[in-house]
């Protein structure tokens, strides 16, 4: 990135309504390139509601970066005390995608809660996802399902850190 550097910062009620505008320009972006469909996103991702509830759950590590002043993406995390933390949703206005923003927000969450492990769910279709995830922060594809939301199929990533695994055999 070049210019304004960016500002990793956590996130607090009064910032929903900017973030919110992000969000749904985000998932709004990916409904349309992959499924050629005007929106699309999780319940409430263009209400605020996902944000209120998942971003500020307290059980939730929730930041945002900041470049030039303005609000440009998110990340929620899920730290957990064993070890196998839970990346709940990263995203970036599609403005400054593929400029380094979504790398930094997992490299901060990440170094901030080291642990055994982190996993993640996201949609199947969302190809240009499943690309970030594996090339750009080191997950692995390690399963699918059905959405019990009815949402349609979800892949599965996960990413081993360099902690020691504890493996039954």
């Amino acid at each position: 990135m070049t210019g304004s550097s960016l500002r990793i910062v956590p996130v607090e009620p009064g910032d929903i309504e900017a973030l919110t505008d992000i969000m749904t320009r985000a998932f709004d972006d990916d409904a349309q390139r992959h499924l050629g469909v005007e929106s699309g996103g999780p319940p409430g991702y263009d209400t605020g509601e996902f944000l209120r509830t998942h971003g500020l759950d307290p059980r939730a590590a929730s930041f945002q970066a900041v470049l030039g002043g303005e609000p440009v993406g998110a990340v929620i995390a899920f730290p957990r005390d064993d070890g196998h933390h839970v990346l709940g949703c990263i995203f970036s206005d599609p403005g400054v995608q593929r400029r380094g923003i979504g790398s930094a927000l997992f490299r901060f969450v990440e170094a901030r809660y080291p642990g055994r492990s982190w996993t993640l769910e996201t949609p199947a279709f969302a190809a240009s996802n499943h690309r970030f995830y594996t090339e750009k922060i080191g997950f692995l594809k390690v399963d699918e399902r059905d959405d019990p939301g009815g949402a349609g199929r979800l892949f599965v990533f996960r990413k081993v850190t360099g902690m020691a695994l504890e493996i039954d055999v």
